[in-house]
């Protein structure tokens, strides 16, 4: 569930960044938005949704497992982390007013979100390694 969901936050965060930089279409005024942007938007929150309910279902146990083993401390920490910023950015670009301050948290959100997958996947290269150098391998 967690890889199928960022599967989805990234794809559909991707997506909104290509059409919003490079899908805009010519408009009766000129440059007008595309008119997927808002669906990619759409998908995006609701995977953001199921995504916090998933990180807050690993606390009581994955995580707290990890922390008890000192395992994977340094990566988890880190996904914890990003994953609390891209939430507080995301909230802040739901709720934020003006263009300039909702454009520096659209960075703040969208470069962060793009290490998403590459952390994750560090995450669990570095914790089947812990497991299986710690003699309780699959």
């Amino acid at each position: 569930a967690v890889y199928l969901t960022t599967g989805f936050l990234l794809f559909s965060g991707t997506g909104w960044l290509l059409l919003h930089f490079f899908g805009a279409i010519e408009g009766e005024f000129g440059p007008s938005p595309n008119p997927w942007e808002h669906s990619a938007l759409a998908v995006h929150g609701a995977a953001a949704m199921a995504f916090l309910f998933l990180i807050g279902s690993l606390l009581p146990v994955h995580v707290a497992r990890g922390l008890a083993l000192h395992r994977n401390r340094g990566s988890g920490y880190a996904l914890l982390a990003l994953n609390g910023l891209l939430a507080l950015s995301g909230y802040g670009l739901y709720y934020a007013g003006g263009d300039l301050l909702r454009a520096a948290i659209s960075l703040l959100h969208w470069l962060p979100g793009l290490l998403l997958a590459a952390l994750l996947a560090v995450h669990v290269v570095l914790g089947r390694r812990s497991r299986n150098s710690s003699g309780h391998g699959e």
